[in-house]
């Protein structure tokens, strides 16, 4: 697809599958319902002590590597996502690991390894301004060759449209979604010499070939032209440009392919932010 003389494609990287882990049943509810931010939330509503918060996410995430692990006979499993980053959980792997029958990795800065996983994945384009726009379901991270910005959602303005909920008939809430994310990529692209001439996108939903994205709290799926909604939004001025489209998770397994502490010929990428995101990756030879 074009933009503006731009290339827009959706990007499949090698060797790597997305897997459906959001609704995995874990102890008679959905695994988003346990692992994420909404039960974080909830359990600091509730009063629970932050140690005790993070102990139920660790507790939910080994009953979740098991169940994925015996379906999928994993090498590693690598962990990215700002609740990776939490201290209780790093300070938990060797309990992870010794939970599991293979090794666990946790990104090093996992907050912001897609992101920087996404600027070396346009490198074979040999961009000269490269970008990378890594949209979650809590905020949105960017990141460019020198910069780094991170754009929290308000959801007064971009309330969270959950499984089942009705969406807006006017749409207001794609329109509002579109300008959210139109906005980091024009923000950190601002000033940048010479202009932007790659980005790498991840979508924190499904996205075929065509583009269209599936379900996600964003409330856009089957928006069929939300990708260049985006991008004609930003009104960046590069007379050219090569954007490679996909999905958060396939992000992730690109920054667990990047880090050089992983073995393994298949390794279960989980991204841990709203909610978990799944991919695999299976390397050759």
């Amino acid at each position: 697809m074009s933009v503006s003389g731009w290339d827009v494609q959706r990007y499949r990287p090698t060797g790597v599958t997305p897997l459906e882990v959001w609704n995995l049943p874990v102890s008679g509810h959905e695994l988003w319902e346990l692992l994420g931010t909404p039960r974080m939330e909830s359990d600091r509503r509730h009063g629970m002590s932050e140690e005790l918060v993070v102990a139920r996410q660790c507790l939910t995430l080994i009953e979740a590597l098991q169940l994925l692990l015996s379906e999928h006979r994993v090498d590693a499993v690598y962990l990215t996502g700002g609740i990776a980053a939490l201290e209780g959980i790093t300070s938990a792997r060797e309990v992870l690991a010794n939970s599991l029958p293979c090794p666990v990795y946790i990104a090093q800065g996992p907050r912001f390894a897609s992101v920087r996983a996404g600027l070396q994945l346009l490198e074979d384009l040999r961009p000269t301004s490269p970008l990378c726009v890594d949209v979650g379901q809590t905020s949105i991270k960017c990141a460019s060759r020198t910069r780094l910005h991170v754009f929290e959602r308000d959801t007064t303005v971009l309330p969270r449209l959950f499984i089942g909920m009705p969406r807006p008939a006017d749409g207001h809430h794609v329109t509002s979604a579109v300008r959210f994310i139109a906005g980091a990529l024009h923000t950190t692209a601002l000033g940048l010499v010479p202009p932007v001439d790659a980005i790498c996108l991840a979508l924190p939903s499904p996205v075929d070939d065509a583009l269209v994205p599936g379900g996600c709290t964003y409330g856009w799926e089957e928006h069929a032209s939300l990708v260049m909604d985006i991008l004609d939004a930003a009104k960046l001025t590069a007379p050219r440009c090569t954007v490679r489209v996909l999905n958060d998770a396939e992000l992730a397994a690109e920054a667990a392919r990047n880090d050089s502490r992983v073995t393994g010929q298949r390794v279960l990428c989980l991204t841990l932010g709203f909610g978990p995101g799944g991919a695999l990756l299976e390397r050759g030879g």
